[in-house]
């Protein structure tokens, strides 16, 4: 069958996340202590995430909804500091904001932009994250067809959801899709289970996991994937 849908993962498959996360954890903590001082008193970055998974453990129903999740370990943050519900709200909400921007301030990997250009004069191209990056505030929206993650979807990969919403939003079947991703369960076996051709984005020269079926195709730069892509089609 002819290729005509192409999806991608984003984190660290279009940009390398750790760095941009741990500079807006930074942000969201210096923001935090700016506009709610006692917080210096009764955090710190530890403390924060400790709060963070806590909250976390104690809404399982949030656990693939990230930024809602966020959103309550915020709230939680400010009441904890003595606000009240609705200032506790405000400032959980006006904090996010500042979080968001950082997250999504990040540096597209060598070539990712012009790869994406190329792919999209000849392919319907879908983003599939389990993060909650925005491609309208990174600049890249006008190049994706859609975009599916755990806020919109009802569960994050390796779960199917966001694999099939993608095909039927594209009218494609499974043996018409390739996807390109980073992670070996989440991205590449997820898809594989589904019949749908994979290749493993490993930019940031990780190991393969031995018990795991191979992907179809490697890259360590994405101005490979044009070229495997074409293999597969």
């Amino acid at each position: 069958m002819t290729i005509k849908l192409i999806t991608f993962d984003l984190d660290n498959t279009l940009w390398h996340t750790d760095p941009v996360i741990v500079r807006a954890e930074q942000i969201l903590w210096d923001w935090i202590q700016l506009h709610c001082p006692p917080a210096s008193n009764r955090f710190n970055l530890e403390s924060l995430q400790a709060l963070k998974a806590k909250v976390a453990e104690q809404n399982p129903r949030l656990r693939h909804k990230l930024s809602q999740l966020r959103l309550e370990f915020l709230y939680q943050v400010f009441s904890a500091c003595g606000c009240q519900p609705t200032q506790a709200k405000e400032l959980a909400q006006q904090a996010f904001a500042e979080f968001l921007t950082a997250r999504n301030a990040v540096e597209l990997f060598p070539n990712a932009l012009s790869m994406l250009q190329q792919l999209k004069a000849d392919y319907q191209i879908i983003a599939l994250s389990n993060g909650n990056s925005d491609l309208k505030i990174i600049g890249i929206d006008h190049l994706f067809d859609g975009h599916y993650h755990a806020e919109n979807v009802a569960r994050a990969k390796p779960y199917d959801d966001m694999f099939v919403a993608a095909m039927k939003q594209a009218g494609v079947s499974a043996n018409e899709c390739i996807h390109v991703g980073d992670h070996p369960e989440q991205d590449v076996l997820a898809a594989k289970q589904l019949g749908i051709k994979t290749v493993w984005a490993n930019l940031l020269q990780q190991s393969w996991p031995q018990e795991l079926k191979l992907a179809d195709h490697e890259i360590n730069h994405l101005d490979q994937l044009i070229a495997k892509i074409k293999q597969l089609s």
